[in-house]
């Protein structure tokens, strides 16, 4: 009876041992097939990775391949563009676009305030020719730039008469005149005296008609820019000329 009862019990020991072994066996099959699709998604995400980052490093080198490029052309662009500014700069300096500072004279010019002694009041007055000949002398003294009255003198500007004032620049003067030049203050003067119109104009004629004169040297005074337009409206070929 015992001996029944002890195979009982080794029979129900192994039994017992086989569903725990099945059970196991069939745990871990369960845990490694749940396992497996995660494993698999992150193999496939880490390759993705990885291809991402180096489809993003060749793009990286192409763009600073591009980039260089882009600074070569840039800095050849800035080079014309560095030249054509100054040229340009320079053609506006030339053509009395932009204010010119320096050293130079002011030539001051006013009708007389005397009464008409020989009964022709034009001789007291000053006339759009006496601005002429004090501004030809002063540039073929070297002016390198010239006013009058604040009106900057270019190679279209023109100084003549309209009933009783001057015309400079289309625009109305009247007495007493500024003439403005930057340059040498001694040679500017000397080119005054020198030149037999104006030399005439400063000495015999004003001293004899009382007309205001005065000539003052500056160590540092402004000609201002040239506002009027560019556009030649009237020009003729002159015969001869190329």
């Amino acid at each position: 009876m015992k001996r029944n009862w002890h195979l009982s019990l080794v029979f129900v020991y192994l039994v017992l041992g086989l569903l725990l072994a099945t059970s196991f066996t069939t745990q871990q099959k369960y845990r490694e097939g749940l396992n497996a699709p995660r494993k698999e998604d992150l193999i496939q995400k880490v390759r993705q990775l990885e291809s991402d980052r180096d489809r993003l490093k060749k793009q990286i080198e192409t763009d600073r391949t591009q980039i260089a490029e882009y600074e070569k052309t840039a800095a050849r662009t800035e080079g014309i563009l560095s030249a054509y500014t100054k040229e340009l700069e320079e053609t506006r300096k030339a053509a009395g676009l932009v204010p010119a500072k320096g050293k130079g004279i002011i030539v001051t010019l006013a009708d007389s305030p005397q009464y008409p002694k020989d009964g022709d009041p034009n001789n007291y007055v000053i006339h759009d020719y006496d601005l002429r000949a004090i501004v030809n002398a002063l540039l073929a003294g070297g002016a390198q730039a010239v006013s009058v009255n604040g009106q900057r003198l270019t190679s279209l500007s023109s100084i003549r008469c309209a009933g009783g004032t001057v015309l400079v620049n289309s625009t109305r003067l009247v007495s007493p005149f500024k003439i403005r030049a930057i340059g040498n203050p001694e040679k500017l003067v000397k080119a005054l005296s020198d030149d037999e119109r104006s030399r005439q104009l400063l000495n015999e004629i004003a001293d004899y008609y009382g007309l205001v004169k005065k000539i003052e040297q500056k160590d540092e005074m402004t000609v201002s820019a040239y506002k009027g337009g560019l556009l030649i409206e009237n020009a003729r070929v002159i015969e001869g000329g190329d």
